[in-house]
């Protein structure tokens, strides 16, 4: 089995993937800083390291009362558990969230408690935290705090030192490296970043592509096609799906015929893209031309022919450039021209591949499928890694499940409309436990046209 006439070179998508990201991925990229806010989604082009000791103090992790174990641990000796007395503390203080803790166990004073809130530094003296839920509360007076608290001996015996107390450093000492060069800013880095102080990141550019279309089928969306014509879907389809990571920019969309100049449109690409994806044009047609355009201009064909369905003469190839330029290798993506192919091929190869381009030191997790359940699976097999349209719903449990779509092929744009996404089915497999691919939602709008 093959393409061409040729057996196929890989026998997935994921070692497609694998092999233009060791051809073209990863290589040096120029950063540049950004306001804090504007950083998710970007990637890092720096190690961050932690600017104080994580925690800067010790603090409590409970509401309750801070006390010494030791003394709790000697006043509950002696008696048996029938005639111990339950231990009375008087609460001499508070600590509270953002202040210094107060002096109470100054001395000879350590038998006593001091009221704590969670967050709130632990007072010198003290080394044990009592959960509020572990103690009985008095207060005298008509006052609403307590003023004495009191503890069973069997709480006390199990009390021990560090109980609920958040030591200072114990999550990252001061210069620990808290986040990588390479790594996608989530909202959990975002907040790692503004918690070290960092308010202006440095990431990686963006990754320049150049879009392309081929097809002299095709016409903009805003006309009315002939009756043998198409509107040009792949265009808004791949932007949005390469748009829809704030690492990449899609910085020109242009459209060439069957007769037009496709060398020097991917030549011209290539000098102020960092990637390049076209469509159409890369089947065994003989006016399919991407190919023979590519080697032209002086690129290395990785692959051509992927065993998978659709999108089986997806090409993958790539470019050495000399300096000045951002990335000395340049990858170029021929996607078929039939829309769900687009679809699925930019999904499921491209975007990895683009991300490590980006910077990305592993694969992104938007990138990255995850296991799901097809509630509807049947027993139709390929021998090909078979992408199979798929919308989600949600089981009696509330957990989602994948539900397969009826469709008529790669040529079935209707159908991806209505479908979120898509499972990949291993050859020759009837697995209801499938990799399951979201489309990519494009949000922003940077093209220049």
């Amino acid at each position: 089995m093959g393409f061409r006439g040729h057996p196929f070179v890989f026998g997935s998508p994921a070692a497609a993937v694998a092999a233009m990201i060791a051809r073209a991925g990863r290589a040096a990229r120029p950063g540049e800083r950004v306001e804090l806010n504007e950083s998710a989604g970007r990637i890092l082009a720096e190690e961050v390291r932690a600017d104080r000791d994580s925690p800067a103090f010790d603090y409590s992790a409970m509401d309750g009362y801070a006390a010494c174990a030791a003394e709790l641990a000697a006043l509950a000796t002696g008696g048996s558990s029938e005639t111990a007395q339950a231990i009375t503390l008087p609460v001499v203080g508070e600590s509270r969230i953002g202040e210094p803790p107060p002096t109470s166990f100054d001395g000879d004073r350590r038998r006593v408690a001091v009221r704590i809130a969670t967050g709130a530094p632990i007072p010198t003296g003290a080394d044990t935290v009592l959960r509020r839920e572990d103690v009985i509360e008095h207060a005298v007076g008509g006052t609403a705090e307590a003023t004495s608290i009191s503890v069973t001996p069997a709480a006390a015996a199990r009390m021990r030192r560090g109980d609920h107390i958040r030591r200072r450093g114990e999550n990252a000492p001061a210069g620990a490296v808290v986040l990588s060069a390479g790594e996608v800013i989530t909202a959990a880095g975002l907040a790692t970043l503004a918690a070290v102080g960092i308010t202006r990141p440095a990431v990686f550019t963006r990754l320049r592509i150049a879009l392309i279309t081929t097809g002299d089928e095709l016409v903009e969306p805003h006309n009315t096609p002939l009756t043998f014509q198409i509107r040009n879907s792949n265009a808004s389809a791949v932007r949005a799906i390469l748009e829809s990571h704030a690492w990449a920019e899609v910085t020109s969309v242009s459209h060439i015929r069957d007769d037009g100049n496709l060398r020097g449109a991917l030549e011209h690409a290539s000098q102020d893209a960092d990637a390049v994806v076209l469509t159409g044009g890369v089947s065994m047609g003989h006016r399919d031309r991407v190919r023979a355009a590519v080697e032209q201009a002086g690129a290395e064909v990785v692959f051509h022919g992927l065993p998978q369905r659709p999108g089986k003469p997806m090409l993958g190839a790539v470019v050495r450039r000399p300096a000045p330029h951002a990335a000395e290798t340049l990858p170029i993506f021929g996607l078929p021209g039939n829309p769900v192919s687009a679809l699925v091929t930019c999904t499921r190869i491209a975007l990895p591949v683009l991300a490590a381009c980006a910077g990305a030191k592993r694969t992104p997790p938007s990138c990255l499928p995850r296991l799901i359940e097809v509630r509807n699976a049947d027993d139709r097999k390929l021998e090909l890694w078979w992408h199979r349209l798929v919308r989600l719903v949600v089981d009696a449990n509330g957990l989602p499940q994948a539900e397969l779509i009826d469709t008529r092929g790669s040529g079935d744009i209707v159908a991806s409309g209505m479908s979120d996404g898509f499972v990949e089915v291993p050859p020759d497999s009837t697995d209801a436990i499938l990799p399951y691919y979201d489309w990519p939602t494009g949000s922003r709008s940077r093209v220049t046209t």
